[in-house]
């Protein structure tokens, strides 16, 4: 294949504020595990390492909890219509293959959202639980799907599920209806209901040895149950300020475990001794920092920010070493000079780093950057510039805002235009002189036509033409907008435009998918067989010798065409799970034809590929 995937930058957890989600670990290889989106990422621990990372995205809807087997060989992922599939994670994206994980078996299990997944000792069953119609839980064996008992005991939905991993097996499922229910097993049947809890029980989990089993709620209470009888120890009251979402036992130490809370605060304790240490997010609590899951390691503590973020913490170090921040949902704004800056749909920004072998090292995350979608990443001279639907532009410096210039309406797209930023309206076009200090207009010109895109190549700027079907070009001169000549209409309306670096061509791409080649002087057509999408084309770049472009769109496929040769295509098809939404070439090299790019995708990956252009 000409198209060769690199690595990728995986998204971070998807998260709802005041609802619990487990990270999964796999003591075997190191490894996290984690709900995004569609899919389920699995990452190093080492928060230095982001290779090798695994992205499963064969689920339909959205997941809603996943859970490592205890031979790190398999995933259990559950999502929202209540299925779960079983799959495996020996194989990974690294620079030799690039293979997904292949589903071993998948159940219908529920039939509402999974919220809580465990395993046995031996890797062979598994208990789900959740929301349904008829029950709350099922168990079964993960390659068959044979029942091996019944989850019974609960009036409300499970949240959380745990099988003690010696034998002779024991089960605990704690829920919103305030009890935890012991079961013997397998077949793993009730064995009796308790209620300590006066509140919602987020989270249970047995120790490590199997001796004790914890369970924590929005009461903040912790309880301590014997892990072979299920019967009362005892209980720690006020154990946070906050509601507790999460519990995780050390695995070097029996008896100690750590628990997270919407305090913004981490605890380890001793079942004997009670309370051992605090570890701090921040000083001042947040709805961001609240914690909602907590993982203990046995060289981190990692827990989960409702922003997404991901905290280590070293034992006996009460504040995080690092912080671990990306995207949570799609992204939408792609720029690249050294570093990549990408925006998301949720405001946030975030810029990501390549070593001389295109890896992926992330930089600290800009939160909340925009408080809505963010449409353009600029990089100037005078900082980054970003567009928001929040109606402003931000100019940004060493990640510090210096800036905010609001807009009279929702922008389409920001684009540098000579020493100056063009501000795309749906019907108006407004042009902005830039200095260290922010943005001053200098010119407003409203438009006959409604248009959604533009491209600039000196002082020629092209919009497409949403009424007709067309595109029009303009000239910039002296401060203001004439308009040039119009290009033939097309036959759908147009919806990008890439002019290339050497101003020649136009590319344009129609909302099926379809691209029309035009020579920019006459505006004559080149070529029309540029056709390979099936959907609508989102982002395409040009090679700096305007030679190739490469394109990507919500058909979730990159496409390479050629100018020369443009009946000849380069495929990777399902590149990004709901779509690409952008692209950016890293390196190019036009003797050796080879290169390198990044592409970005509605499922909130980030992507490095390599590409071999010699069979043009």
């Amino acid at each position: 294949m000409s198209i060769t995937p690199l690595g990728l930058f995986p998204p971070q957890p998807a998260t709802t504020r005041a609802q619990a989600l487990r990270l999964s670990y796999d003591s075997k290889n190191d490894r996290l595990c984690y709900p995004s989106g569609k899919s389920v990422i699995v990452r190093p621990v080492d928060p230095k390492s982001l290779s090798p990372s695994i992205q499963f995205s064969k689920h339909i809807y959205p997941v809603t909890a996943a859970a490592f087997a205890p031979s790190g060989n398999y995933v259990a992922s559950g999502d929202e219509s209540g299925n779960v599939k079983i799959w495996d994670t020996s194989i990974s994206n690294d620079k030799e293959s690039f293979e997904p994980p292949h589903i071993k078996s998948e159940f219908q299990v529920l039939s509402g959202p999974i919220r809580s997944i465990s395993w046995d000792a031996d890797s062979q069953r598994i208990i789900a639980v959740g929301q349904g119609k008829d029950k709350f839980g099922h168990c079964f064996t993960w390659d068959s799907g044979n029942s091996i008992g019944e989850i019974q005991g609960h009036s409300a939905a499970i949240n959380a599920v745990d099988i003690k991993p010696q034998r002779p097996y024991r089960a605990a499922t704690v829920g919103d209806d305030k009890a935890l229910v012991f079961f013997n097993g397998p077949p793993f049947k009730f064995d009796k209901s308790l209620r300590d809890h006066s509140n919602t029980v987020r989270d249970v989990r047995f120790s490590p040895d199997g001796k004790y089993l914890a369970s924590v709620g929005s009461d903040r209470l912790i309880v301590i149950y014997d892990g072979k009888t299920g019967d009362f120890i005892k209980k720690i009251d006020a154990a946070h300020q906050g509601g507790i979402f999460g519990i995780s036992w050390l695995p070097n130490t029996p008896d100690q475990f750590v628990t997270c809370s919407a305090d913004n605060t981490l605890k380890t304790w001793d079942v004997n001794t009670e309370f051992i240490e605090s570890y701090t997010i921040s000083k001042e609590v947040t709805v961001q920092d609240q914690q909602l899951g907590v993982v203990a390691t046995p060289k981190y503590l990692v827990s989960l920010s409702t922003n997404g973020n991901l905290n280590y913490f070293e034992y006996s170090n009460g504040t995080p070493i690092t912080v671990v921040s990306g995207v949570q949902t799609s992204i939408t704004a792609t720029s690249y000079d050294e570093k990549l800056l990408i925006g998301s749909s949720d405001g946030s920004l975030v810029k990501i780093s390549l070593d001389s072998d295109k890896n992926f090292i992330a930089e600290p995350s800009l939160n909340a950057a925009h408080s809505n979608y963010v449409v353009s990443v600029l990089q100037t001279d005078s900082g980054v510039l970003t567009a928001g639907w929040d109606d402003t532009i931000k100019l940004w410096k060493d990640g510090t805002l210096v800036s905010t210039t609001s807009l009279s309406e929702q922008p389409k797209k920001i684009v540098k235009i000579s020493s100056s930023v063009l501000v795309l309206f749906e019907s108006k076009i407004e042009i902005y002189s830039i200095s260290s200090e922010g943005l001053t207009k200098t010119t407003d010109q409203s438009l006959t036509f409604s248009s959604s895109d533009v491209s600039v190549y000196g002082n020629q700027i092209l919009l497409n033409n949403l009424s007709k079907n067309s595109v029009e070009e303009f000239t910039f001169s002296d401060g203001s907008l004439t308009q040039s000549k119009s290009f033939p209409a097309l036959r759908a309306a147009p919806t990008l435009i890439r002019i290339s670096p050497d101003g020649k061509y136009a590319a344009v791409a129609d909302n099926t998918g379809k691209y029309t080649l035009y020579n920019t002087a006459d505006a004559s057509v080149v070529t029309t067989r540029w056709a390979f999408h099936s959907s609508k084309v989102l982002d395409a770049q040009w090679t700096p010798d305007s030679a190739f472009i490469v394109s990507g769109g919500l058909d979730t496929g990159i496409l390479i065409y050629s100018v020369a040769r443009p009946a000849k295509v380069l495929k990777f098809l399902l590149a990004h799970q709901t779509g690409v939404s952008g692209l950016q070439w890293t390196s190019y090299d036009a003797e050796k034809k080879t290169a390198t790019f990044i592409s970005t995708g509605l499922d909130g990956v980030v992507k490095s590929w390599v590409v071999d252009l010699s069979v043009y």
